[in-house]
């Protein structure tokens, strides 16, 4: 866990240089007067990285206070085939979560395997995509890959900061615990499942990048698919866990591809 959050502050820290003025890479001409005059209002380095700070510490706190309050800004519509469905839905599953835990035979082999896939939404994989993305996109000039890299380092911090909320509030034991009751408010992590989340958040904001070709849309969805089923057999969350992770990582990732205009 404490990797995931170094892993939320490297993203933080990546995308920063993005917002810092008069840092973009332009050939070392005499500028003429105007420009001249232009640049001496530039602030010096350290008045730049506390504006950076501020500006994203701001837009991190505007994105979350969208997202939580998005159940209260759903119309009438959006409650009865949204919110209400889903409440179903969950409520059904953690009702129904200790005995579908036990379907499962829980044997070594079955448990190596579903580790295995899990890691593909670890916080070295997702953090390596979008960085990668974001750092390759930029350096040769390919404003479709920087876009998604952009898009979805943004849904997985949000993704990220959402999920340590919600588990602390849920305290929920994991199947893996004492009798696998799945207890609430008892300290522990369960709920929601943080892999699930986090990679629906980077699946769903790659997908819904302009530019996103269909194949990759597809196998992002397949991949975060994956990784959620294999938190249920590797006996780490309940399905109740990785139904809610899915589909608030999903949102996260549709709001991160379309909080603002794409060229």
């Amino acid at each position: 866990m404490n990797l995931q959050r170094s892993l939320a502050l490297f993203l933080v820290m990546l995308l920063a240089p993005r917002a810092v003025p008069g840092q973009d890479n332009q050939p070392q001409t005499q500028p003429d007067p105007a420009t001249a005059a232009a640049l001496s209002q530039v602030p010096p380095p350290s008045s730049s990285f506390v504006s950076v700070t501020k500006r994203l510490t701001f837009d991190i706190w505007t994105d979350q206070k969208a997202i939580w309050s998005s159940p209260f800004r759903m119309n009438r519509r959006q409650l009865l085939t949204i919110a209400l469905p889903v409440a179903a839905v969950t409520a059904g599953l953690i009702a129904t979560d200790e005995k579908t835990s036990a379907w499962l035979p829980n044997t070594p082999a079955q448990l190596h395997w579903s580790n295995g896939i899990s890691a593909l939404g670890s916080a070295y994989t997702l953090g390596g995509l979008v960085a990668g993305s974001l750092i390759v996109g930029e350096a040769k000039d390919k404003p479709t890959l920087a876009r998604m890299g952009l898009n979805s380092a943004d849904a997985l911090v949000n993704a990220t900061i959402a999920s340590y909320v919600m588990k602390f509030a849920a305290g929920r034991e994991r199947p893996d615990w004492d009798n696998g009751e799945g207890r609430f408010w008892k300290g522990g992590e369960s709920f929601p499942s943080g892999h699930a989340m986090a990679t629906w958040a980077v699946a769903a904001a790659i997908a819904h990048s302009r530019g996103c070709p269909r194949w990759l849309a597809i196998t992002s969805y397949a991949v975060a698919s994956a990784v959620s089923i294999s938190r249920y057999t590797a006996h780490k969350h309940f399905l109740g866990d990785v139904f809610v992770g899915s589909v608030f990582g999903t949102m996260i990732g549709n709001y991160a591809a379309n909080r603002v205009p794409q060229p």
